[in-house]
């Protein structure tokens, strides 16, 4: 990236950030609320106090894990909304896993729910691959689907085979203490987990993988242009199959990661809360970038640990965090459209032919010693 390019995106990046902020206070001043107190609250509620910073922190790792899955699923070319589907697949492998896992030390309990989340969304993913690559059925279409039939596959375990409570409730019987992730037990209420420190380290995986391994290679060939990587030895539908398997993969342990590093000890059929969209959202905050999906990941947990403060201590709806989201993202997309806008008309200035009365006027004593 030269000097060109880099001002213009950070001052496209700091306009997003000035045009959030504004649209922010005068969203709260509408409904009489004095953006001043209303910025004190938000901050106090996610960042100004060790356990609100540490909810933050928390909440903002699967929405990371599942906005890397639809980076690279973007990378090969392939589209597919399955993101809530696979958590609550994910979430439910885990969590039978988790409540056979009792007399197990903690390290391995949390190692079962781990790789039962992350095989769990996988193998959900893997229907919507075998529907693609076998019989042509376009993955987005597929995936959309059965979001809609994990949803009622998760509301039979907790009603059927997982119910545990007394009473009749549709949740799952408690986890066990052995397979809680751990959690810092400097900051009050468990509200950060160790788990935040996947925050950096999947972000570079994901990176490094696709940038500098022969994998991700690939993967980009098989997104970038199929005729040329089957010129190439390049399967695209294998490198799609993978893609998608991996963002089930990744999808699932976010599925794990609600319910084990969260602060309710039991699965309900509505544990999901809408991770699965919302990390396809952070993904196109941080427009499409596994380094700025960290950022991007805090940022949009940020708005919903701070909408419920908001809510709680100014009587701010919900709903307004919601909102605020789409047009930051909306904001976000606008400003990419720009800034390629300004790209390609820089591009094609610079590919455009001298005018011929400069042509004419060159002196030809450097055109002879070229040729």
């Amino acid at each position: 990236m030269t000097g060109k390019d880099l001002l213009p995106r950070i001052g496209a990046q700091l306009a997003v950030v000035v045009g959030a902020i504004a649209l922010a206070a005068a969203m709260v001043a509408a409904i009489g609320v004095s953006p001043g107190d209303a910025l004190s609250v938000f901050w106090d509620g996610t960042f100004g106090r060790s356990a609100n910073l540490g909810t933050t922190l928390t909440q903002s790792v699967p929405l990371l894990l599942v906005a890397l899955g639809w980076i690279v699923t973007t990378r090969a070319g392939r589209l597919h909304v399955g993101f809530p589907g696979q958590v609550i697949t994910g979430g439910s492998a885990a969590t039978a896993v988790g409540l056979q896992c009792g007399g197990l030390p903690m390290p391995l309990a949390v190692l079962a729910t781990v790789a039962a989340g992350g095989l769990g969304g996988m193998l959900w993913a893997a229907v919507t691959a075998w529907l693609w690559a076998s019989r042509g059925v376009l993955e987005i279409v597929s995936s959309l689907l059965l979001n809609l039939v994990a949803v009622q596959v998760a509301a039979w375990l907790v009603r059927g085979p997982l119910q545990g409570s007394l009473d009749g409730q549709p949740q799952s019987k408690t986890f066990p203490d052995s397979t809680w992730w751990p959690a810092y037990d400097g900051i009050p209420g468990r509200t950060l987990s160790y788990d935040v420190v996947l925050l950096p380290i999947c972000a570079i995986l994901v990176v490094v993988v696709l940038s500098r391994t022969v994998f991700g290679f690939r993967l980009r060939m098989a997104g970038g242009n199929r005729d040329a990587a089957r010129w190439s030895g390049v399967d695209p539908v294998r490198e799609g199959v993978k893609a998608i398997l991996i963002s089930g993969g990744l999808a699932g342990v976010a599925g794990a990661a609600l319910l084990f590093a969260g602060s309710t000890p039991w699965m309900s059929d509505g544990f999901e809360a809408n991770v699965g969209f919302n990390g396809i959202a952070v993904a196109l905050l941080a427009r499409n970038s596994a380094a700025a999906a960290p950022i991007a990941a805090i940022a949009f947990s940020s708005l919903n640990v701070g909408g419920t403060a908001l809510q709680a201590q100014l009587d701010v709806p919900s709903s307004m965090a919601s909102v605020l989201q789409g047009a930051v993202i909306v904001l976000v997309l606008v400003a990419a459209v720009l800034l390629q806008r300004r790209v390609s008309r820089r591009a094609a200035t610079a590919l455009s032919p001298a005018p011929e009365s400069d042509a004419k006027d060159a002196d030809p004593a450097p055109l002879a010693e070229r040729v």
